[in-house]
């Protein structure tokens, strides 16, 4: 089955919501691999989910793990990709042996033309950069000419403020590469629940 667009769901933490995501057609799914963390998944656990699996990309996610760890976490899990929820410098992510995901966290304090810059010095080594936010819930005029400017530019996951009425709009207006949908248990920003982030997937059908 394939989707309108590139999507990838985050934070999964459950075989069944695994499969599910799998069974739509998402590109990529992928795993909270950092301790202490919510959702926080073993490797072994991580393994036993993706061996239900197939057709679909997974990525372990991670913040401020050392790069050894990442890497060897990765290599025993069979990950496909890397998702960075923290900035590292980059002499660290070029020893890291995947494709990057590299999340970047807006808010009503960004300021465009520094953000520019970071993204571009870090687009070399990184596969995509999923845009998120804690300040944005929405996407309307206080940030949908930056989200468009960005996605211009470079390979842009939108992760924030997206809904059942509005992800046609977003995908026409900004033009992303993709969407970064939230799976787990997480409220806000963002998907409400489960059911909403199916509600996105099944208007995705082709």
């Amino acid at each position: 089955m394939a989707l309108k667009t590139l999507v990838a769901v985050t934070n999964i933490n459950n075989l069944s919501d695994a499969r599910y995501c799998a069974g739509m057609g998402a590109d990529i799914i992928s795993f909270c691999l950092t301790e202490g963390k919510e959702g926080f998944l073993k490797p072994t656990e991580v393994k036993e989910i993706a061996g239900w699996l197939a057709g679909v990309q997974f990525a372990g996610e991670f913040e401020k793990v050392p790069v050894e760890t990442i890497n060897e976490i990765a290599q025993s899990c069979a990950l496909d990709m890397v998702q960075l929820n923290s900035t590292y410098f980059l002499d660290d992510i070029v020893n890291i042996e995947l494709p990057i995901i590299q999340r970047i966290l807006i808010d009503k304090d960004t300021i465009e033309t520094d953000l520019m810059e970071m993204l571009a010095l870090y687009q070399s080594h990184v596969d995509y950069f999923l845009l998120d936010s804690k300040d944005f819930e929405e996407i309307d005029e206080t940030n949908i000419q930056l989200l468009k400017d960005l996605a211009n530019e470079f390979p842009i996951l939108l992760g924030f403020g997206l809904h059942k009425e509005n992800v046609f709009t977003v995908l026409e207006n900004i033009n992303p590469r993709g969407l970064a949908l939230k799976g787990g248990h997480e409220i806000k920003p963002g998907l409400k629940n489960f059911d909403e982030l199916a509600d996105i997937l099944e208007l995705l059908e082709e």
